[in-house]
């Protein structure tokens, strides 16, 4: 009869535990879990239960350590393997999650914690199409967890699938409209859909934006770092690391005046790498805030004392906005992460230009537009090895046609911007266009359960597929694969980026269609910027006759192309100095509104900001004269790519590798 009572008393517990953990109350789940071990010591659920509570709080270490010991008591628990898993995953593991999972669903095919984390870690390693028949398997158990509903959205997304994507993440929001995560999602999504308006975008993101103003916690008190002289800006970001927004980030900080700005990147990912280890050194200080609970990230970011704050990501991984709600710096801004409004009060401006955002897309957001005169971010290639860019392979070379017979449009987007639009316009292009052909370059094109579908998609748009070549993603191609492209086709509604710039800057042309809202616009700007903006379509039969214009005469394309690598560097896309002053004189504007700043005074001399201390330019020669005359190659290149990242160019690193 006692054990009978304990067991039952233990059962309650272990309800009162789920309840509070999917509340989010994650300390009281904990305290009922431990209640229940304590009743019933062989009692799998109390030690699951620690454990994903223990997660919820950030506290990774102890997390892993209990479920550990829950597989040691249960070594055959498909729930325990799972969460082993999962904390593995979140610890960056990945690969060793994977193998723990297959071998988990084999053994385990109705479990459902198996299955649905499988697909998490499988999104994670970019396996889509295995992610997305993990999710099914999830959701032959589940098919109304919001959960997995939002990620086999995500999964659908991934492989081309947007407008049944957008139908199944919003089932997921409708089921648990409360989930943060779900309603971000569902933002970023919903850039994808073709009928998606900009006022679509914002009552959404109004509506998300008010969700999470009334989830916020009380602030408490905290011991803010003394006041800067200088003007102090924040970056909050969920992608420090090689990621598209590193082309851009890396030579506006680096351009920044230390003389009245000082600059804290915040990373709310525990992901680093080389490029991560660049950006550190051109700020002042670079702040880890991954795997923090909220109101963790919160109190870190309030220690800073910042003037301004910048939202690098939107609603998009991670969100910064989750935190930004919360009135983190008296000046908040938004740039670069997520190309529309974030519909929160507590977002004060963002960063745009006049033609991704012409007169009248005011409208289109609660923020202030703050429009850059030249272009709305700057580029630099190859962030990661950016001497690479003096070395031969890297230099435009005729277009491939003149070698082929034939014209090849192209695009290197992800699979997810390959929506039934873009389908459409590549279809009538390459119609009016005989003999020419399409290059589509993705991640995991090589394999048969991602290019198939693909090519059954195009088939279905009337693409015959014959004339269609598929490759998989490499890093080391990243600007190569352009020598064999002689016209890139943009996708739409989600324009290229990234991938617009490494085209330009490797000459060659780039046909989009820009409708109204500022996501299907992105490639405009830089084509502008260029001089190109009879590339620039408003409609879809323009973008038909303009890819078809291009490439009806050789000599001209040619022409272009070899004139566009020099039209790119001397373009606002490359001028990282002049958009960085731009910035400066809005951020000493904007500040000067909450204190007094205008003793701030420019620095004159010019140089670079590294590793913490100014090295000017004198100084700079005599360096790489001496490691020129000792022979010390590698502190010269490292020197230079360091000064690469103010210059992508300049005549100090060109002379010191030709020595």
């Amino acid at each position: 009869m006692k054990n009978n009572a304990a067991s039952s008393k233990a059962d309650r517990y272990i309800k009162k535990a789920e309840a509070s953990y999917f509340a989010g109350r994650y300390p009281e789940a904990i305290e009922h879990a431990e209640k229940a071990g304590k009743l019933a010591p062989g009692l799998y659920q109390a030690y699951y239960l620690r454990a994903v509570a223990t997660l919820g709080l950030q506290q990774i270490e102890q997390a892993y350590r209990i479920a550990q010991d829950g597989l040691k008591a249960h070594p055959n628990q498909p729930d325990m393997i799972a969460t082993v898993a999962r904390i593995l995953s979140t610890m960056g593991k990945h690969e060793p999650a994977r193998i723990m999972l297959r071998d988990c669903v084999a053994a385990h095919p109705r479990s459902l914690a198996a299955w649905a984390n499988y697909a998490i870690v499988l999104q994670k390693l970019a396996l889509h199409a295995d992610a997305k028949h993990a999710s099914l398997k999830a959701l032959e158990i589940a098919p109304n967890n919001p959960a997995i509903l939002a990620n086999y959205a995500n999964d659908l997304k991934d492989t081309g699938f947007a407008e049944d994507a957008i139908s199944v993440l919003r089932k997921a929001a409708a089921l648990d409209p409360d989930n943060k995560s779900i309603r971000s999602n569902l933002l970023f999504l919903l850039l994808f859909g073709e009928k998606t308006s900009a006022g679509d975008l914002l009552k959404e993101a109004g509506s998300f934006a008010q969700l999470l103003a009334s989830k916020r916690r009380p602030l408490l008190h905290v011991q803010q770092r003394p006041a800067s002289e200088r003007i102090r800006i924040g970056i909050l970001s969920n992608d420090l690391f090689r990621h598209a927004c590193s082309y851009i980030l890396i030579p506006f900080i680096a351009n920044l005046d230390r003389a009245r700005f000082e600059v804290v990147a915040l990373g709310l990912h525990a992901y680093r790498d080389t490029v991560t280890q660049k950006i550190a050194m051109y700020c002042d200080r670079f702040v880890d805030v991954a795997n923090m609970a909220e109101n963790e990230v919160v109190r870190t970011v309030r220690e800073e004392n910042l003037d301004l704050l910048i939202d690098l990501g939107g609603y998009t991984g991670t969100s910064p906005l989750h935190y930004m709600v919360y009135g983190l710096a008296p000046v908040q801004l938004t740039w670069l992460g997520y190309p529309g409004s974030t519909g929160m009060p507590a977002i004060h401006h963002r960063i745009t230009d006049w033609i991704g955002d012409p007169a009248g897309a005011e409208s289109h957001y609660t923020e202030n537009l703050l429009r850059a005169p030249g272009i709305f971010a700057v580029y630099y290639p190859m962030i990661n090895s950016p001497l690479k860019a003096y070395q031969p392979e890297y230099q435009v070379r005729e277009t491939p046609a003149t070698r082929n017979g034939f014209i090849t449009f192209g695009s290197c987007n992800n699979l997810g911007k390959i929506t039934d639009r873009t389908l459409r316009l590549w279809s009538t292009t390459l119609a009016s266009c005989a003999d020419s052909r399409l290059l589509v370059e993705a991640a995991e094109l090589d394999r048969d359960e991602v290019r198939i579908p693909l090519l059954e998609r195009m088939q279905q748009a009337g693409i015959d597929t014959q004339r269609v070549s598929c490759i998989p993603r490499e890093g080391k191609n990243q600007y190569l694969t352009y020598h064999d492209i002689d016209i890139v086709l943009d996708t739409s509604p989600v324009t290229g980026g990234n991938t617009t710039c490494d085209a330009l800057w490797m000459g060659v042309p780039v046909v989009t269609l820009a409708c109204a809202p500022f996501h299907t616009r992105v490639s405009a700007p830089f084509l502008h910027a260029m001089g190109l903006d009879e590339l620039i379509c408003e409609t879809e039969e323009a973008y038909v006759t303009v890819a078809a214009s291009l490439a009806s005469s050789l000599d001209q394309l040619n022409a272009l192309r070899l004139s566009m690598r020099h039209r790119f560097e001397k373009s606002a896309i490359f001028d990282a100095a002049g958009f960085a002053r731009w910035f400066e004189s809005q951020a000493v504007a904007l500040v000067g509104q909450h204190r007094d700043v205008s003793h701030l005074e420019a620095r004159t001399q010019d140089g670079v900001f590294c590793a913490g201390a100014w090295h000017s330019m004198e100084e700079l020669v005599l360096t790489i004269g001496l490691l020129l005359e000792e022979a010390r190659h590698i502190e010269l290149s490292s020197l230079l790519e360091n000064m690469s990242a103010k210059w992508s160019k300049h005549w100090l690193v060109a002379f010191a590798l030709g020595c």
